[in-house]
């Protein structure tokens, strides 16, 4: 796995999440809960190039009347 989250010194309830073979980091300051979930967004978008988090084809549409 190349995401990693790192406690940030200092701060109370602040984790970051990185790449660790870039080290990019995609959060700074987030909590413990958002920070895996935003390692598994990551996860699926690198296993799955096709994954859509929410779909436009689910979502119905009114038309106008004019």
């Amino acid at each position: 796995m190349p995401y990693k989250t790192i406690k940030v010194k200092g701060k109370y309830n602040c984790y970051r999440v990185i790449n660790t073979q870039t080290k990019r980091a995609f959060s700074k300051c987030s909590t413990r809960k958002n920070a895996n979930r935003q390692m598994k967004l990551l996860r699926a978008l690198q296993f799955n190039k096709n994954f859509v988090l929410y779909s436009k084809q689910n979502k119905t549409r009114k038309n106008k009347k004019n």
